[in-house]
């Protein structure tokens, strides 16, 4: 059995995964239109949260695959699968990280918000530290078993973050009412739209590792 690339199996994940993103395409076509001629007020709505979700409901399907067709068992029997399998699907967490943190910011700045930067930073790394923590809950577990504990600690850090979210702009709220921000406001929501990406990368890179241990031990 020849040896199978990283495109090989990164292109696996994008086909299994077409009618996910043929829905999410629509889904955020709508979404732009809506931020064009319909402006809604704040910086966050549940839409953006229904990104996340879709984000990490992609994930967990791609699993669900892999128990149903028994591929991690075949990608193993490819010379160096093991570490190639766990690398084209954390390529393909994080590209969905980046196109989530583009799409908020697109959309933040049709709705002509204040701190677009920092919606883009702040739910890309939502994104980026939970996929960090439940793809090693798969790998360990699988998409069935799994699926409970990832599901239970996905909602529970959308709770948290968006708690914080709301507490971190109320301090803010007093200028985003008159349409502009002191410069150490300013200071703080720009700094904290590059650290928290670059924290969200940092997770995810840790995590990779992780999994490629799990599966580098586990029975196939």
């Amino acid at each position: 059995m020849g040896e199978m690339s990283m495109k090989g199996f990164w292109k696996r994940e994008l086909y299994l995964l077409r009618p996910n993103l043929w829905f999410c395409g629509v889904f955020l076509g709508l979404l732009l239109l809506a931020a064009r001629f319909a402006p809604l007020t704040g910086p966050l709505d549940f839409a953006v949260l229904f990104l996340v979700l879709l984000g990490l409901n992609g994930i967990q399907s791609l699993f669900l695959c892999d128990e149903i067709n028994a591929w991690q068992a075949y990608a193993a029997a490819v010379p160096g699968g093991r570490r190639t399998m766990v690398d084209a699907r954390y390529l393909f967490a994080l590209e969905e990280g980046l196109l989530l943190m583009g799409a908020i910011l697109l959309i933040s700045v049709l709705r002509r918000e204040s701190l677009s930067l920092w919606s883009a930073g702040f739910y890309g790394a939502t994104l980026l530290v939970t996929l960090a923590v439940t793809l090693p809950i798969y790998y360990r577990w699988g998409g069935t078993r799994g699926k409970l504990v990832s599901v239970l600690f996905t909602f529970t850090l959308l709770g948290v973050m968006g708690g914080l979210s709301t507490g971190v702009l109320d301090s803010a709220r007093e200028d985003l009412a008159q349409g502009f921000l002191r410069e150490d406001v300013k200071g703080f929501f720009s700094a904290a739209a590059l650290v928290l990406p670059l924290l969200g990368l940092g997770a995810l890179a840790l995590s990779r590792r992780v999994s490629r241990r799990i599966m580098q031990k586990k029975e196939l």
